[in-house]
């Protein structure tokens, strides 16, 4: 009573007092908004040249606050739909300058395996079974991981549609048409993650120029780096990005369509260290994280500039990611580096990958666009099947397994995708063997097994048929080939799949699923090795062809 009497006889001071907190509030929302406008207000006149008013027709700003606000699980249905409409923008392009003088049609990076010789991560074992025992570690965490990610996808009842076929565009700066007459390689390294890749690329962002070790790991999408100022980082070998030395540092606005595409950080989309900038949290189904702030920027790869490139500048990552600067994502969302430049280079990228169990300094490549396939002969495709549960992963759909020239009795239900996107089989470099469901394991070991005519050495963890070759100088073994569907057959030398393990021991490169639930067949990179591997997003095909990789490193 004493403060209604008091209120009603009109105090300003205790009124004052009551009422300013709700004031500021008010004043800060109103000034968060101002700052908010201007941003977008900056971001819609800088790109109005280039960007056509049909790329928001249909997405009114409310709609573009709700779809950031959303949780991933309520509201991913109405992203989905919202994503749609946001990226079909093919008349938009980036800019692409080469800096050598020699137009090129593609690019080369040089690419490295965590164990490889030149590689900064890389560790000494006394044998290669601790090598190849490592990593199967890793392959067991990286396959849960996949595993979980689509099982939390069935729970949501959600899955963005995938579209290889028309892979969209994030962001688009471009000086004219898009063009084929550049394209890039680079060397490739491997590393070992939680959830993420096992190889490794030198990557330039920034201008001038700042040098980072990424993962590259096609079962993902973002291409982050660790940045500076960090809230959380873990360690890491090089310095961190520091977005205050680059010139070209652009915040993605956070009402802007290229913002929808990237999950929001607990539900907000703003960042406030960069007023009006877009804030985001990309979440790896190993529980591994990056969270920060998600800009434009130039980056630079074998002597080519690549102008407005979208990537997290991350202040808060966790996981395991072997000390690297951060992540190289390839798989087929809109975020992933293969979208944004694939334009320009028939959306198509490739690797190489040698033998990293032999020490030496060879290192294996990463390629997009087509420099190199002039000289690979008997290239073979088959098609890229979607999974819209996990729309990320390249899957591939098998029809036979032979060994020895004799077709498996394996049921066709091992290689078919179900209708909550368990089963299928994929390609993958980021896991080291390949790993197949029970039942269809059971057969492929039986071959082996009858086919292997050497004594039989003492099995390993994980590999369950080894031998023993003293004194054999010339090994033979049975042969193995998988036919998939529009006839593609993969016929590898037995070197992939009978790798060294010790001293006259060697032993099978492939195991059964831990468990079917949810799982996936997974064609890993020792099966892999000296193929020439391309990923046609344009035709929605994946093409293979024996090569010597070390000529293309």
């Amino acid at each position: 009573m004493e403060s209604v009497y008091e209120e009603e006889s009109g105090h300003p001071n205790e009124t004052g007092k009551f009422f300013m907190p709700f004031v500021r509030r008010a004043l800060a929302l109103v000034l968060v908004g101002l700052v908010t406008y201007l941003a977008v207000e900056e971001y819609r006149v800088s790109t109005s040249s280039i960007t056509s008013a049909v790329d928001y027709k249909g997405l009114e700003l409310t709609e573009r606050i709700q779809a950031r606000l959303c949780n991933a699980e309520s509201c991913e249905n109405r992203r989905a739909g919202l994503l749609k409409q946001s990226v079909d923008r093919k008349g938009l392009s980036r800019k692409l300058t080469g800096l050598s003088k020699t137009p090129k049609s593609g690019f080369k990076v040089k690419m490295l395996h965590r164990n490889s010789a030149e590689s900064p991560f890389r560790k000494t074992y006394e044998t290669k079974l601790q090598a190849l025992a490592e990593d199967m570690v890793i392959d067991a965490t990286r396959l849960a991981a996949f595993r979980n990610q689509k099982n939390r996808n069935n729970s949501s009842g959600s899955g963005v549609e995938n579209h290889t076929a028309n892979p969209p565009v994030i962001t688009a700066v471009i000086a004219g048409p898009p063009s084929h007459d550049y394209g890039f390689q680079s060397p490739v390294v491997s590393g070992s993650t939680l959830g993420s890749g096992q190889y490794f690329v030198d990557f330039f962002l920034g201008t001038p120029p700042q040098k980072f070790s990424l993962i590259v790991d096609s079962g993902s999408d973002l291409l982050w780096v660790q940045c500076s100022p960090c809230r959380q980082c873990y360690a890491q070998d090089s310095p961190l990005y520091v977005p205050s030395n680059s010139s070209t540092f652009s915040p993605v606005p956070c009402l802007s369509s290229d913002c929808l595409l990237i999950p929001a950080t607990e539900g907000f989309p703003c960042d406030f260290r960069y007023p009006g900038a877009c804030a985001y949290e990309y979440l790896y189904a190993d529980t591994s994280s990056s969270k920060g702030v998600f800009a434009y920027e130039s980056a630079t790869v074998d002597g080519v500039r690549i102008d407005k490139v979208a990537f997290g500048c991350g202040s808060d990552n966790q996981g395991s990611f072997a000390a690297a600067g951060g992540v190289l994502g390839l798989g087929q969302g809109p975020l992933s580096f293969g979208s944004q430049v694939g334009y320009a280079y028939g959306n198509k990228f490739a690797y190489c990958l040698v033998n990293y169990l032999d020490p030496t300094s060879v290192s294996s490549s990463l390629i997009f666009g087509d420099e190199l396939i002039s000289t690979i002969h008997d290239m073979q495709y088959t098609p890229i099947v979607s999974n819209p549960k996990s729309p990320t992963l390249y899957y591939v759909q098998i029809e036979k397994v032979t060994v020895g020239g004799k077709s498996l009795p394996i049921s066709d239900s091992a290689w078919e995708i179900d209708l909550l996107g368990n089963g299928g089989s994929i390609f993958d470099s980021g896991t080291t063997l390949t790993y197949w469901f029970p039942s269809a394991y059971s057969h492929i070991l039986a071959a082996f097994d009858s086919g292997v005519h050497y004594p039989r050495a003492e099995s390993v963890q994980g590999l369950d048929l080894c031998v023993e070759l003293t004194g054999v100088d010339q090994p033979s073994f049975p042969s193995f080939t998988i036919e998939f569907d529009d006839g593609a057959v993969f016929q590898p030398e037995a070197e992939n799949y009978f790798v060294d393990v010790a001293p006259n021991v060697r032993c099978l490169a492939m195991a059964g699923l831990a468990s079917p639930l949810g799982g996936f067949n997974t064609i890993g990179n020792l099966l892999q090795q000296n193929f020439f591997v391309q990923y046609d997003r344009e035709e929605n095909l994946i093409g293979f062809a024996p090569a010597k990789c070390s000529s293309h490193s």
